[in-house]
């Protein structure tokens, strides 16, 4: 059985031009991943393999390296069309469940043939929906993005006194993503926003902020000084930041 690591020795090049370069590190290359080790490695890959191990002249060495770089390359481009075919695919099945969705509104709304029910489903406000469970679902996501219910979050504070808190959010923000991979038109993050909240203080060193639910991560919240506290939840790239002001 072929070792897979052969075994490295100092040496220095000879007897061809541009010998400035010497290879200093004597150690042997003893490890390999698992992933490669029990994975499938195709026989091209597995060529390209021997080719670099074993070819005695650098400029074979080099070709070896440049004829994988390009073979990579197709591998790369053959995964981006396998790719984006399945993102199209996967928009045709969103957009064929949405149609589904909305013909079956359809069918409830015409079948309802209570008056209360369907006088439930309009709004001189809002206008109208298609059905009585949209219009709740409507006003349960407000609730859960604008009412201080249904996420507490604990500051200990050690500030001697009860201090008045205000929290503002933003998202795509520095230390939450690196700098320029954020979404095109939010470079450095959103603009900060107030969120409401109400505030429960258990004694002069600890209070309990009360924010909507939609603010809700397993994320705690970390001291950046003594008069404000920041909770990174990672999942919906947010910050939340806690002022308290005495």
């Amino acid at each position: 059985m072929r070792r897979l690591a052969q075994e490295f020795k100092d040496t220095r090049p000879t007897n061809e031009p541009n010998t400035t370069v010497d290879y200093q590190d004597p150690t042997d290359v003893d490890e390999v991943q698992d992933e490669i080790k029990n994975g499938v490695i195709d026989p091209i890959s597995q060529t390209f393999a021997l080719w670099i191990r074993t070819k005695m002249y650098r400029r074979h060495v080099r070709e070896s390296l440049a004829r994988m770089m390009e073979y990579t390359s197709v591998l790369f481009n053959k995964i981006k069309v396998i790719s984006e075919n399945t993102e199209k695919r996967q928009s045709k099945v969103e957009q064929r469940q949405t149609n589904l969705e909305e013909r079956f509104k359809d069918v409830i709304a015409n079948a309802t043939t209570d008056s209360e029910v369907i006088d439930a489903r309009s709004s001189e406000r809002l206008g109208n929906f298609k059905t009585l469970d949209e219009r709740l679902e409507y006003f349960e996501n407000i609730i859960a993005s604008v009412i201080p219910v249904g996420f507490d979050v604990t500051i200990v504070h050690n500030l001697g006194a009860q201090p008045v808190v205000n929290v503002r959010t933003w998202t795509h923000g520095i230390g939450v993503l690196p700098l320029g991979t954020e979404p095109t038109g939010l470079f450095g993050g959103s603009a900060s926003q107030s969120i409401q909240c109400t505030v429960k203080h258990v004694n002069s060193s600890e209070c309990i902020v009360t924010i909507p639910l939609d603010y809700k991560t397993d994320s705690l919240p970390v001291k950046i000084d003594e008069h404000k506290y920041l909770l990174i939840d990672g999942q919906n790239s947010r910050s939340v930041v806690f002022d308290l002001i005495l």
